[in-house]
């Protein structure tokens, strides 16, 4: 006969805690101030004391996880000022610019031309000098002539020169329109990954509840056995004390993942551009498909990581941009384009390493779940006995439910291994992408 310990139990409600990714709630920093909005929201309606006053009632919006990214991306207002900058880039009027520039170019050379003029006229009226005082008059003018004429020839040299300013200036704003786009992409993708951790976290607490609810009501069944043998004197009241202690203990933790679960709900939702008026409810995650995982093909995969890489890209540009200054001579020494291309090559060998990564933990979680289906398996054929030996009468309902629990346990097992290997696929399929969390993206 099977029979629950308290040790288990105990351990069983500790391990609950445990069951959110690290790091799944500090991904969400991109929401910036947003979870102070949800509690101001709460502060105000508990009114000027703020107390004995109940939060005001969310409403609730179910959402998948595969229409999360493009909620996300449509509705989240970082990323919808990220589009606005973009749109202000991309709406930049050179032509009227520059247009601009030649009328006010060409109104100043006239002014030259005029003053030019005047001043030939009047030296060529004076004719030849007759005394010094009109000798100094035409020296005076003939100087002002030339500087009439050196403008003219400025401004001519300037206006002929525009074609070339404008080719000029609409290159630096299709590098600064592509730079600042990749930058913002960058930016957009980790707000994304952030809302995606968020999800994965809020059902990975809600089956850390339902596990606890189910440590609890086998905490409950023992602690009525205990209770009735102490009676008997069979048990100790201290055995019996221990008990209540533990389940006080899983309760708390229980009262702890459902505020960590609403917190969540909540920071996700104002990263999908809701206010704090609105919660969003997961509904559940995917499973990873055989085909997924046959189609993975690390060099074709390792290939598409690297042309999508956003830090090889970034080096790049930073090399690039460290060689036109040394050969238009704006740096003294190749130390900064030697750095330059160290970096780069750093980062593509950085890149290839934590992509390799990638794909060995797809690889190993996806044993990890074989491993649990086999355990399952295994304990199902167990609880199949029990159950069978519960109808004839040959075990005590208590044992029965404890068999149910060890399959459940197994089930949990399975859950959480499945929960694992998507988030392990998902993170690769980023990577494809040209993002990988941690650096090295």
């Amino acid at each position: 006969m099977k029979r629950i310990r308290t040790g288990v139990l105990l351990a069983g409600a500790l391990c609950a805690l445990t069951v959110i990714p690290a790091g799944a709630v500090n991904t969400l920093d991109v929401a910036g101030a947003g979870i102070w909005a949800t509690v101001s929201a709460v502060q105000n309606a508990m009114g000027q004391d703020g107390v004995n006053a109940a939060p005001p009632v969310q409403d609730e919006q179910s959402i998948s996880f595969a229409g999360l990214e493009k909620t996300v991306r449509a509705n989240n207002q970082t990323i919808q000022g990220f589009q606005k900058t973009l749109a202000s880039i991309q709406n930049t009027n050179l032509d009227a610019q520059f247009f601009l520039q030649e009328v006010q170019y060409q109104a100043q050379y006239k002014q030259y031309k005029a003053e030019y003029d005047a001043y030939n006229d009047f030296i060529t009226a004076l004719g030849e000098p007759q005394d010094s005082t009109m000798q100094a008059q035409i020296t005076m003018a003939t100087t002002l002539r030339d500087l009439a004429a050196a403008g003219m020839n400025a401004m001519k040299q300037t206006i002929d020169g525009l074609d070339e300013a404008q080719e000029e200036a609409e290159d630096q704003l299709e590098d600064t329109y592509t730079t600042t786009k990749k930058q913002l992409d960058n930016t957009a993708n980790q707000i994304v990954v952030g809302a995606q951790s968020a999800y994965i976290g809020i059902i990975t607490t809600q089956e850390g509840i339902a596990t606890l609810d189910r440590n609890l009501a086998a905490l409950d069944r023992q602690i009525t056995v205990v209770e009735k043998q102490v009676e008997l004197g069979m048990a100790s009241q201290l055995t019996l004390d221990n008990l209540r202690q533990t389940r006080r203990t899983a309760a708390a933790q229980r009262e702890t993942l459902t505020l960590m679960q609403t917190t969540t709900e909540n920071q996700l939702s104002l990263l999908c551009g809701n206010t704090a008026a609105t919660t969003v409810k997961p509904t559940a995650l995917p499973t990873v498909t055989e085909k997924q995982l046959a189609d993975m093909n690390y060099e074709e995969d390792l290939k598409e990581a690297m042309d999508n890489s956003y830090s090889i890209w970034s080096a790049q540009d930073a090399a690039r941009e460290a060689s036109n200054q040394y050969e238009e001579g704006e740096s003294s020494t190749v130390d900064a384009y030697e750095a330059a291309k160290l970096n780069l090559e750093y980062a593509k060998e950085s890149a290839e390493n934590t992509f390799r990564q990638i794909y060995l933990d797809v690889q190993d979680k996806k044993r990890l779940l074989e491993e649990a289906e086999a355990a399952y398996d295994t304990e199902k054929k167990n609880f199949d006995v029990d159950a069978l030996q519960y109808e004839r009468g040959m075990i005590s309902q208590l044992d029965y439910l404890t068999a149910q629990d060890d399959l459940a346990a197994k089930q949990d097992a399975v859950n959480t291994a499945e929960h694992d290997l998507f988030t392990a696929y998902n993170t690769y399929d980023w990577a494809k992408r040209g993002y990988m969390a941690g650096g090295a993206a």
